[in-house]
């Protein structure tokens, strides 16, 4: 019989703080993102909640819950309602979480609750957990988490610091103004308030018609989980040098390169077409004016744009290296601009039509790769020893790539592929396809 336990995790220190979420922020809608972690030992539900209680009070965003203000600006009042913490027993075992994907049970089986379509109200958790204890040993730590609090590195950055707290060990206090990002419209030129690449102002019916088109679409679509060792990677980044006349470049352009080749392929588009190549991006690191320990959303992204025709004959090093020129085309100057046309949609009363153009995108030509291999996932610690697998929903949108890191810690990459099932099912089902795949293998 299954034993479930929910209740309300609060941090006793409620400040009644209303904080306006940024521009940027605003536009990442009502969306969650979840992670689920497997450990091998067993975790303590009741030392995590009391530990979670105490980290929450360096993040009282998360205990709060979102509302608008009279103007519709999005915002968080700090009042503690809580996280939501389910914790319950359950007959499934570790063995059958290790099974293939098509096999294993359910990820939404260890994920708690999270409405994709609400944001606001008292009844609406801005983090939600859940710890499942498997039959013959072993926990899985579920958490959903809004997307308009954190992107993927600020959200890596909370549980780590939460596994410090369990452990008894100092972290940095996070920073939470806001408007140190917005601040930063300031200095954007202002030509760069009327349009930008990155979003568009969309209509009622066009938002609804996206979102429409997100869930029917997200039906059809199939993730297949490749895996690329450490010295497949080294030759495939040494294949990729050879054919490069000048300059540097990284693996993960390399492995971006490879990914965008084989499936331009794969989607055998006409050679007068154009293949579309979007990378998600943190700008943090080259904006002085955002302290290391900011907490928010600080994600950018940067598109290339190829002919068919072309993107059949260039080298992977050629390819590779038009990767690693895009991404350093994202400057400060750019990143202002960027705030600066979402401030002045905000000032206008717009910020609720703003979508990526990205979106749109990804119906069409577009091959979207969010690259978190340098996020410490499998350094996670609750004092029984870090996670063996990290997994990841679904993503609803297709030709999606998330490149993560293993729990080897070996320079090894994993790619979740969310396709069009028919494509899921050659990639992984042809010979001749996984032989593309892994060619450097």
């Amino acid at each position: 019989m299954k034993r479930r336990h929910i209740e309300l995790v609060r941090s006793g220190s409620a400040t009644g703080l209303r904080i306006p979420l940024c521009v940027l922020d605003a536009t990442m809608g009502a969306v969650s993102t979840g992670r689920a972690f497997f450990f091998r030992e067993p975790l303590d539900g009741v030392a995590l909640r009391s530990s979670l209680a105490r980290v929450l009070a360096s993040y009282p965003l998360l205990s709060g819950r979102a509302e608008r203000d009279a103007n519709g600006v999005l915002q968080v009042l700090c009042n503690d309602f809580g996280v939501h913490f389910e914790e319950e027993n359950s007959s499934i075992d570790m063995a059958s979480c290790t099974l293939p994907r098509n096999r294993k049970p359910s990820l939404n089986t260890f994920l708690p609750k999270a409405s994709v379509v609400r944001l606001v109200g008292e009844g609406v958790p801005l983090l939600a957990v859940k710890l499942t204890h498997l039959a013959g040993g072993g926990s899985v730590l579920g958490v959903h988490m809004k997307h308009v609090l954190a992107d993927g590195q600020a959200y890596t950055q909370f549980l780590l610091d939460w596994a410090a707290e369990h452990r008894g060990v100092p972290y940095r206090t996070p920073c939470h103004d806001r408007w140190l990002l917005d601040g930063l419209a300031d200095g954007a030129a202002p030509r760069e308030r009327d349009h930008n690449s990155r979003f568009v102002v969309a209509s009622r019916r066009e938002k609804y018609a996206v979102l429409s088109r997100m869930a029917l679409t997200a039906q059809r679509l199939r993730t297949t989980t490749c895996r690329f060792g450490a010295s497949e990677l080294h030759a495939m980044k040494q294949a990729a040098t050879a054919h490069l006349p000048y300059g540097w470049i990284s693996t993960s352009d390399a492995l971006t390169a490879h990914l965008w080749l084989l499936l331009g392929r794969l989607r055998a588009r006409s050679a007068g077409s154009v293949e579309r190549l979007g990378l998600l991006v943190d700008f943090r690191r080259y904006l002085t004016e955002i302290p290391e320990n900011y907490w928010g959303n600080t994600i950018t992204c940067t598109e290339l744009r190829l002919p068919v025709s072309e993107i059949q004959n260039w080298s992977l090093g050629r390819t590779a290296r038009l990767i690693r020129e895009s991404m350093s085309e994202n400057t400060a100057a750019n990143a202002r601009d960027e705030i600066a046309y979402l401030r002045e949609q905000r000032l206008a009363g717009r910020e609720r039509k703003v979508m990526p153009r990205m979106l749109y995108r990804a119906y069409t030509n577009l091959l979207q790769v969010n690259d978190r291999a340098k996020l410490p996932f499998y350094d996670l610690d609750f004092g029984s020893g870090t996670p063996l697998r990290c997994e990841l929903p679904h993503v609803p949108i297709p030709w999606a790539a998330q490149i993560m890191p293993t729990p080897e810690k070996d320079g090894s990459r994993e790619v979740h592929l969310s396709l069009p099932t028919a494509t899921a099912a050659a990639l992984a089902g042809e010979p001749s396809w996984q032989a593309h795949l892994h060619k450097y293998a």
